[in-house]
Formats: structure tokens, sequence, C-alpha cells
């Protein structure tokens, strides 16, 4: 049976204080975030949870990522692991509270687990002594699933590779390929992107279905269309086979895919705890890491929200006086607000704006807030009210989604965009849909797009009521500006 893993907190870990992180969703989770943000420390975290089933799965001991370094001892490091085990979740606590870490390996779950750290990135040539000068290499074992493997690798590398092996010498396994154009190199002769790759994808296709892969620094060296290709590949075999793969990445191109689980690590000035935001944008995150750009910021979900908020700074004309950031999952609303309240960047200048179609009620704010921003220490409540205050909404109908609500009123409007929404019918599924169809339908830029659907929305009555929220703050700045 699967023990997928699902969620993870960390109440202590090295730098890594009251954090947690999700991985549901998505078979594949991509990790950013700032150089020692804590990143390196999650993976090697999850790949002590398990104990291998499989030939050459891993089983790692704590001790393998978590050394004893003088006094550092890693006393008091204590997580939660929540597990999907068949239909149930089951929660598993990993700890050192004294000299061991707990549970034993005997006592956690069977699930094959590997491995990829960055000393993959090392090429072979650079392992070997200086006084080594010949290597007299015999073939190693056939390769399992090799004509795969030449497949993607010359889709990925843009190169016709036709062979692939891994000879040996001297008790250790080295690759070898060859190329359409006759062509023949070992591992001592490649750049350590090529060598990596290969690796890589050895490994995707001679993982058992329903493993854990973990990669250290996925784009550490390979170029941006090699690696989105990759990242292509990864997560086709694992939907195909259930794998579960988590890597980490400092490359922000990756963070605009929608097939992957977006997760940044950040860690708020002036505070020991890190947060986790989902699917949110490299602007978002160059803002809380960096420094103010103009005088009034409001932060939105998405693309859409941030045409509407837009419009009405546009006519309060204001536009130029406000940055305004995309923070992606209506979830990460309230974490941000509690993290800049703590780092004493939080006040009246800054609005941050959820879609209205979750998080409505009081009760469902405080729940998500307290999820978001976990613990009961002293004062915590406190900066959870107060984040709570900045935190407001579209004024959305209730039980209504953005996009459907957007396209019921561009119905009944007159015009080119009206004409493609009375073209659709009832969708199924994602409600997103109904504004994206329109949107390939008049084949503009996206950008453009949005301010046309806009200015016509902005044609119904509805639309005061709907940006209220938005509209009161934006005149309120106006005023504050002195402005006429």
């Amino acid at each position: 049976m699967n023990k997928r893993i699902t969620n993870l907190h960390i109440a202590k870990l090295k730098g890594l204080e009251n954090l947690t992180i999700s991985f549901q969703d998505k078979n594949v989770t991509a990790i950013f975030g700032e150089n020692g943000c804590g990143k390196s420390t999650i993976l090697h975290a999850l790949a002590c949870f398990y104990r291998g089933i499989s030939v050459g799965s891993e089983t790692n001991y704590f001790t393998r990522f978590f050394k004893k370094v003088g006094a550092a001892a890693w006393a008091g490091s204590s997580m939660t692991a929540t597990f999907e085990v068949g239909d149930r979740l089951k929660d598993i606590k990993y700890e050192k509270a004294a000299d061991r870490w707990k549970p034993r390996i005997d006592k956690r779950y069977a699930r094959d687990t590997y491995y990829i750290g960055i000393d993959s990135c090392v090429p072979d040539i650079e392992k070997e002594t200086v006084t080594r000068t010949s290597f007299n290499m015999l073939p190693g074992s056939p390769v399992a699933n090799r004509d795969l493997i030449i497949q993607e690798a010359s889709r990925i590398m843009g190169r016709q590779y036709v062979d692939f092996s891994k000879p040996e010498f001297a008790s250790k396994s080295y690759k070898k390929v060859g190329l359409q154009v006759g062509t023949q190199y070992t591992s001592l002769s490649m750049g350590a992107g090529e060598q990596r790759l290969f690796t890589i994808l050895d490994r995707l296709y001679s993982t058992p279905a329903n493993s854990l892969i973990l990669i250290d620094e996925l784009d550490l060296t390979l170029h941006t269309i090699a690696l989105n290709r990759l990242v292509d590949t990864m997560v086709r075999i694992a939907n195909e086979r259930n794998l579960q793969i988590v890597f980490t990445s400092h490359r922000e191109e990756l963070t605009r895919r929608s097939d992957i689980n977006i997760r940044h690590i950040w860690k708020p000035a002036n505070q020991n705890e890190s947060m986790c935001l989902d699917q949110t944008s490299p602007m978002c995150l160059y803002r809380l890491n960096g420094q103010i750009e103009k005088r009034y910021e409001v932060y939105v979900e998405d693309d859409m929200a941030e045409a509407i908020v837009k419009a009405v700074l546009r006519d309060e004309q204001i536009l130029n006086y406000v940055s305004v950031y995309r923070f992606g999952d209506a979830s990460n609303a309230f974490s941000l607000a509690a993290g800049l309240h703590i780092q004493g960047t939080l006040s009246d200048n800054q609005l941050i704006l959820t879609d209205g179609d979750v998080y409505r009620t009081e009760e469902e704010r405080i729940k998500i807030i307290k999820k978001r921003y976990a613990g009961n220490e002293a004062g915590k409540d406190g900066v959870r009210q107060t984040a709570l205050q900045r935190v407001k909404q579209f004024n959305l109908p209730e039980g209504e989604h953005p996009e459907h609500y957007l396209w019921t009123i561009l119905k009944t409007k007159q015009g080119t965009l009206a004409e493609f929404a009375n073209r659709l019918d009832l969708l199924q599924g994602d409600k997103h849909n109904y504004i994206y169809e329109i949107y390939l339908l008049q084949g503009e830029d996206r950008s453009i797009f949005l301010k046309e659907l806009v200015e016509k929305i902005k044609e119904d009555a509805a639309w005061s009521q709907y940006v209220k929220e938005v509209q009161t703050w934006a005149h309120s700045k106006r005023l504050e500006l002195g402005l006429q």
C-alpha cells in the first residue's frame, strides 16, 4: 500500500521553525526560496521518513544528514508528517528528544526512497585522483529501459543519442554514450549537466511505482530549455507510475508551470519562524525579500484580479503610486499578512485582497490563518487578529466563482467579448475556463484582453459593489495624497 506524504509540519529542525508545507494536489513538488532558507533541510528530512523495500532503495538514518558537530547534536528537533495510507490520514511524529531519533527505522513506513544530491553534479573526471591516467573499462550490466532513456535524453538535450551504457572500472560504475554522428565518450568526458541528466533519467525509469524521489538543486547544471523539458518528463512519469517527486530550485522560470506544486519558503525578517507560500509569484517574493518600490501596495491572487485592481486605481488616479503583486493561492494571503506584520512592515498602506470565493466567513478566516501560521505561543493570536484585519476580499455573491461571475455579467453586454461569452455553454469542471475560453477566442495578448474585459465589466451596475473594498481603500489613499 502506498504511504504517500501529504503534509509536513516542522516544529524545529536546523534553521526551520513552525513551518508547514503541503505536497498535495500534484505528484511533483518544487521548493523555492533564498539561499539558507531551509530547502535542502526539507529534502533531508523527507529522505529519512521511510525504510526501503526494493534493492537499491535507500533506508536513511537521520544521522546521514544531521551530523553531530561539537555541541550541535540536534536535540529538540521535532516534526510531524501526515501520510495518506489507503483512504486514511495518519500523523507520525519524528523527533530527537534526547540522544536518539524516533521512531526507529524498523517502526517507519516501508516505501522506496531515492535521494539525488548536489554531489551528482560533480563531473566524474573531478572525482578521480590526479595520478590515475588510464581506465580500462569493462562492460557493465545491461541498462534497464535503455531505449527510453536515450529517447528522452535526445529530446531534452537537442542532440541524437544512439547508445547508453554503464561500464565499470575498479569497482566503480561510469556512464558511456554514443551519438548518431559516431562519437562515443564516457562520463569522464561529459559536462556536469549531461552527466547529471543521465543520472536523473536512469533513476526515473528504474524506480518502482509509488516511490519517492528527492532531487536537490534540479536546475544547477541545466540551461532553461533543457530544464523545462526534463520537468515535462518528470511530470509524465510521475503521473504514469504514481511517483512522488520533490525537488529544490532557484530557477524562477519554473514557477510559471501549472503542472507542478510551487512552494516558496519565506523567512520574514525579525523572526525565527518560516512560512511556505503556495503557487505564488517571483514578483511577490522579490518584494518580501527586497525593498518597497512605491508608497502603497496591493497584493492579489492572479492576473485577472490585478487587472481589476489596476482599473480601480486608474479611476482614482493613483495607479502610479501603487505596486501590485500577485501572491497566488488564496491561503497565502493569510501567511503573507502575518509575516509582514511580524517583520514590522504591515500597515494601512497595504491591501491584501482575495477573490472572495473561499475563506469568506470569519470562522473560515481564523481557521486558515491558524493553519498557515501555526503555534500557540503567547501573543500569537494577537498577531493573527492584526493580520486578518488587512486581508479583504472582492464582494462576490455567495457560492459564486470569479470567472463564472464575470462571464454572467459579460453575457449581458454589447461588443465582441460579449459575443464570445454568449458562444460558451455552461462549462463542466474548472470554472477558470469561462474567461480562458473567451481569451482564446479573442486571440489578443493576455494583458490587453484582461484590460478590455474589465472595461466591459465596469459598465455593469454590480461593479461598484464587487470592488467596494478596493475602491474604499484607493479613495482614502487619493485623499491622503491630496489629489483632486
